[in-house]
């Protein structure tokens, strides 16, 4: 693995490019030096594809670059069995099924699982429409080739906060995950680490999680943005702890000898507390009480 993953990246992809620049229009070739046309049906998706939706407009557009210009770069793929994996180019073969074409110039390389990972994210990582949950899967997808997350940093140029607010999704709730599948722009690292944070400090809180549910369905209604998803969760908490507060009134009495107060009895709807003046009871007397509260509390009175 390449020190910096960004020279690295680009290095593979200029290879990539090179084979394609260097293939030979063939009808017989051989594996990693020239391509061929293949049938569409017998190409599946890239597992390892940072891209997680592919507009239906965007599409369009290249499918009539392709009608009036041809394919300008062939899809690269490698065989497994006797079907064939997508490396790089997953928007071109969408294109061409669009289109209706039943075959496709591809180009077949032999490449192992993390050269696929590395070469999907190569062409995909100077794209500005890659949106920032779409970076964080694909950099969990290359996190086992470096010893640690902080390698991962460094050999991408980000600090380590940057980094943790990419894996910040991984920490939210499935049905964020499920909706930023459909679109992954619904939420920026930044705004996915507020909500990782704000749900953290209510953790044993479920009425945390259900803050976030009414949250996320007026993001997507479009009454919300998401830079203050977190922000409404931290309201409502709080207005729900100050609603349970007044709806639970302390219930409180106090306890008095020769009109002089000793102590007090108090209530709410978590704690049940007795306050005595260390001076009011005697050690028998104190010993007394001890010993009823403890049987007391394990049923025996």
């Amino acid at each position: 693995m390449a020190k910096n993953l960004k020279a690295m990246l680009t290095q593979k992809l200029a290879e990539n490019n090179q084979r394609h620049a260097e293939a030979q229009q063939d009808s017989e070739f051989d594996v990693g030096r020239q391509h061929t046309r293949l049938a569409v049906d017998l190409i599946d998706p890239n597992p390892y594809q940072p891209r997680r939706s592919f507009p239906q407009p965007e599409l369009e557009a290249l499918a009539m670059s392709i009608t009036e210009a041809g394919l300008l770069q062939p899809v690269t793929v490698r065989q497994s069995g006797d079907r064939y994996q997508l490396i790089a180019g997953e928007r071109r073969w969408r294109a061409h099924k669009l289109l209706g074409r039943t075959s496709i110039e591809a180009l077949v390389i032999q490449s192992a699982d993390a050269d696929m990972a590395v070469l999907a994210l190569a062409e995909n990582i100077d794209r500005q429409d890659l949106s920032d949950y779409e970076i964080g899967q694909a950099l969990r997808q290359i996190e086992t080739l470096f010893p640690s997350k902080k390698k991962l940093a460094e050999s991408l140029g980000l600090n380590r906060e940057d980094m943790y607010r990419y894996f910040a999704f991984e920490a939210l709730p499935q049905f964020v995950r499920d909706s930023l599948e459909q679109d992954p722009r619904l939420l920026s690292r930044s705004a996915a680490a507020d909500i990782k944070r704000v749900l953290q400090q209510y953790a044993d809180n479920e009425r945390a999680i259900e803050s976030l549910q009414r949250a996320w369905t007026l993001l997507l209604e479009g009454h919300l943005e998401q830079t203050k998803v977190a922000a409404h969760i931290g309201r409502s908490m709080s207005a729900d702890d100050q609603s349970r507060t007044l709806a639970s009134p302390r219930i409180a009495l106090k306890l008095a000898r020769d009109g002089k107060q000793i102590g007090s009895i108090s209530r709410d709807d978590k704690n049940f507390v007795v306050k005595l003046n260390a001076s009011a009871l005697s050690e028998e007397q104190a010993a007394k009480l001890q010993q009823f509260v403890e049987q007391l509390v394990s049923g025996e009175v």
